[in-house]
């Protein structure tokens, strides 16, 4: 976990820890690190740093600080959080862009975005700022999300609650939709869409709903205990996008006009690359989806040659075999003039320069 996670978790947890000592409240340190998931330790040092901070931290009766309490006003110590110009900005740039992959809380978000902006307008010429007329999103290929949004929220509070469900869904390689039980572990939000990993217990092993696809969610009575060996990180960081193998290093050069459009963008966490003598570049990635690997490699057409391994290579070659046979064959049948074909050397010319 990075130094910055590590740090952000704690202010969120101070913070919280704070608002409970506000209200009252009187959890025990071990109450209070399961709330938290986190260790006793860990609470007693939040409570110190609150206690530097100048919050009057005290125990029980006996100054015992497994039962910590505000000692005095605690309802006139409230901290004032408030937000920057940059955080406000940031918030409405990200409900713009949240708002533009048809996302399932878009209503939310446009309400939300109205508050933000009175925030702003108190502060400032709200003509001078309004980032909406400085952004634009442009919507290609997505998922609408808007008519599920019931089903996200059952999912979330089985998530949290650790509740099962019952789930009727459509899978594409079933003619019809089949209801089982599921036990829902984690949301994955991916760039072609929203998914949610848990574990069919009569399936015996973690499987992944695309949410689009789930026609109807429901809790169910009893809960679930999530398998040990899930391990969210290590499955978004051995995917190329969203499916799950066993990982394979994957080498791919790239023609030389393609080199900077492809060292501008991270593909993978693990990708690297290595610069070659014709200005072109190397990609080296270990990654598992052998599906969604090919699919990457073929849009980039003959600006791309898989290198290794020696089976991902064959199943490219043969897809780009296949999609030339396709179009030689409507090329052939084809008498207008300027229609570019290649010919079966590899050579580029119109069909009318054929005829000649």
């Amino acid at each position: 976990m990075s130094e910055f996670r590590r740090r952000d978790r704690q202010v969120v947890r101070i913070l919280g820890l704070l608002g409970i000592l506000l209200e009252g409240g009187r959890p025990t340190v071990r109450e209070l690190a399961a709330r938290f998931n986190t260790r006793r330790e860990t609470i007693y040092r939040d409570l110190r740093a609150l206690q530097d901070a100048g919050y009057p931290i005290a125990g029980d009766e006996r100054g015992c600080m497994s039962r910590p309490r505000l000692a005095q006003n605690p309802r006139q110590a409230r901290p004032d959080i408030r937000l920057s110009d940059r955080e406000l900005d940031a918030l409405l740039w990200t409900s713009l862009q949240a708002r533009g992959i048809g996302q399932p809380f878009g209503s939310d978000l446009l309400s939300a975005a109205v508050k933000l902006r009175a925030m702003l307008s108190m502060r400032q010429n709200p003509a001078e700022h309004a980032i909406e007329n400085a952004v634009s999103i442009l919507n290609r290929g997505q998922k609408n999300y808007g008519p599920h949004r019931e089903t996200v929220l059952t999912l979330v509070e089985g998530i949290l609650r650790h509740r099962s469900t019952r789930a009727c869904y459509s899978s594409p390689s079933r003619p019809e939709p089949h209801e089982f039980e599921f036990d829902p572990y984690r949301l994955l939000f991916a760039p072609d869409g929203l998914y949610c990993l848990g574990q069919n217990p009569e399936y015996g092993g973690v499987i992944m709903l695309a949410v689009d696809r789930i026609r109807s969610v429901s809790l169910l009575a009893h809960g679930f205990e999530v398998d040990p060996s899930f391990d969210p990180e290590r499955i978004a960081e051995d995917a190329f996008t969203v499916a799950w193998e066993d990982p394979m290093t994957v080498v791919v050069r790239f023609r030389a006009d393609q080199a900077p459009y492809v060292k501008e963008r991270t593909w993978h966490p693990s990708q690297s690359f290595r610069d070659l003598p014709d200005g072109g570049v190397e990609m080296t990635f270990r990654a598992a989806g052998e599906f969604e690997i090919t699919r990457w490699i073929l849009g980039w057409g003959a600006a791309a040659e898989v290198m290794e391994p020696e089976k991902l290579r064959l199943h490219v070659a043969e897809a780009l075999a296949s999609a030339s046979a396709a179009y030689l064959k409507v090329a052939a049948n084809t008498d207008k003039p300027g229609v570019r074909i290649a010919d079966r050397q590899g050579f580029e010319c119109s069909s009318s320069q054929q005829e000649r």
